[in-house]
């Protein structure tokens, strides 16, 4: 009689599979990436901007025209010629930031109820989280731009899905694939039916091309592929964000002209605020764009510029990373050590009185230094971001789900152009 085969029953496919009786797990949601800026919390570091908020509008007197007329006269003689120069009015805004994202009905109730406990994280919180994030993102690029709203320009490609980026905010140069930061990296892309994607209009910088989502980048070659080809756009076309429903329109469609008076703007601009630096020499910030190696001579040199025409004393620095790479290597070369056991492998450079900042975002080449207290300020209309709770959705029509919306009302008004030195082209590591 013959002997009746068998198998060990295990977990493995086929009949003798009892995987069945195993739980599903999962380590739950983990954090994979950063999204986070450090813009946002130097932004809280900047000396508040104390205004009364009018949608009409808002101004201060700059005072930058200096006082003479002084004079020494003989005994009887005839005095000084009298006069006494007026303050310029200076025009500033804030703007509205928003964020929105809808959730169903269904999950609604579930998160309200038991259906909780079916969540490997609780959906709306980490919607909002993910809003929390968008925001901070935006402020973070916004802290250095042009409230032009210029993000880049076309370089080549303009009459395809794949346009070949340049110019990193308008500045010739800036962001290109030689740099740490290129045209492209601050570009969410995707799919354009799941919509987690930016959208970017083309224009001439008086009127608009088209807008289209971005689906993809290469870092390499600063190329993004767009969803359809900006209609009529050309080489040096101006590239702005899209991101809201309007999608027809300069004004209504496009942040043409919605962004921030970010750190190049207050170092490079003309006009700042409705005063002209070329009508007042006062109103500039201080500059060396010679590039070359960042040096503590440079740095003196920049105190004594803030301390000379601005009257303030530079506590903050804000550099590129690979400029602060740059510094250290400098430190390092020069160092002597008398324990070879005991050197350190890394140190952070620092002077008496500066404040050292960096992050990822800060555009390649560039050193900003600043009086913190009496330069750029913040203007934050409301302390915080406006989150909603699940109970402040609006009702989509016709649709079982709702809307909701996260909202942050900010401005960046400069008062002392000339409390600001920055430096540009310098070398990286």
């Amino acid at each position: 009689m013959a002997t009746a085969t068998y198998g060990v029953q295990t977990g493995s496919a086929g009949d003798l599979s009892l995987k069945e009786l195993g739980r599903k797990t999962t380590a739950g949601v983990k954090k994979s990436a950063q999204f986070m800026t450090e813009e946002w919390g130097w932004l809280n570091d900047l000396k508040d901007f104390e205004i009364a908020p009018s949608l009409r509008e808002m101004t201060f007197e700059a005072d930058v025209v200096e006082g003479t007329g002084a004079a020494f006269i003989p005994e009887g003689g005839k005095e000084a010629r009298p006069s006494s120069p007026a303050p310029v009015t200076a025009t500033i805004t804030f703007l509205l930031l928003n964020k929105r994202w809808t959730i169903s009905r269904t999950t609604q109730m579930m998160l309200g109820g038991k259906g909780a406990r079916g969540y490997l994280e609780n959906q709306f919180k980490f919607q909002g989280k993910k809003a929390t994030e968008a925001i901070h993102r935006k402020l973070g690029i916004n802290f250095y731009g042009f409230s032009t709203g210029t993000q880049a320009k076309i370089s080549s490609g303009e009459g395809g899905t794949t346009p070949v980026l340049k110019d990193l905010y308008g500045v010739s140069g800036l962001g290109s694939t030689s740099h740490n930061r290129r045209c492209v990296d601050q570009y969410v892309v995707g799919t354009v039916a799941s919509q987690n994607l930016d959208y970017l209009a083309a224009t001439t910088g008086a009127a608009i091309r088209s807008i289209s989502g971005v689906t993809a980048k290469a870092r390499a070659t600063n190329t993004l592929t767009i969803s359809a080809a900006w209609t009529g756009a050309a080489a040096d076309d101006l590239i702005v964000y899209a991101n809201n429903v309007e999608n027809t329109t300069l004004a209504a469609g496009t942040e043409d002209d919605l962004n921030l008076t970010g750190l190049l703007d207050g170092a490079t601009s003309t006009s700042l605020h409705s005063i002209s630096g070329s009508t007042y020499s006062k109103w500039n910030a201080g500059s060396d764009t010679t590039g070359g190696r960042f040096t503590g001579v440079k740095l003196h040199k920049a105190r004594q510029v803030i301390t000379n025409e601005g009257g303030g004393t530079a506590d903050t620095v804000i550099w590129a990373q690979g400029v602060e790479r740059d510094v250290l290597s400098q430190l390092q070369a020069g160092l002597r050590f008398s324990d070879a056991y005991a050197m350190e492998m890394d140190g952070s450079p620092k002077a008496k009185g500066l404040q050292f900042k960096t992050s990822r975002l800060v555009p390649d080449g560039y050193v900003f230094v600043m009086d913190s207290k009496n330069s750029v300020h913040r203007q934050m209309v409301v302390p915080q971001i406006d989150m909603p709770g699940m109970e402040d959705g609006d009702k989509i029509q016709d649709d079982s789900g709702f809307l909701y919306s996260a909202d942050f009302l900010i401005g960046m008004p400069w008062t002392n152009r000339a409390n600001f030195y920055y430096f540009s082209g310098l070398t990286q590591s």
